[in-house]
């Protein structure tokens, strides 16, 4: 699996992770979420998998999917935080991961 991660800046991340809690628990587009914390997210996005975690000053983000997938399915979750972060002008610039 290929794997890239970012961190949003955000004071409000905690709210983030909340909102998109609610959100994914429709299970919209076939996304399941796989585990919950108040913290930290796990979705499943059928053959990858986006992890979100609140941590000061950010959204710690990452997703891991094959190599030939891993450009669509991060571009798709990167367009999804900075849609339902626009008041707030979030910005997901990705880099490869480093463990």
């Amino acid at each position: 699996m290929a794997v890239v991660e970012a961190l949003v800046e955000t004071d409000r991340a905690a709210r983030y992770v909340e909102q998109l809690s609610r959100h994914f628990g429709h299970m919209p587009g076939g996304m399941r979420l796989l585990a919950e914390t108040p913290e930290e997210l796990v979705i499943d996005l059928g053959g990858a998998t986006w992890r979100i975690r609140a941590e000061d000053g950010g959204l710690a983000l990452r997703v891991e999917a094959d190599a030939e997938r891993l450009d669509e399915v991060s571009a798709h979750v990167a367009e999804r935080i900075e849609q339902i972060g626009r008041r707030d002008g979030l910005a997901v610039r990705w880099q490869p991961a480093t463990d």
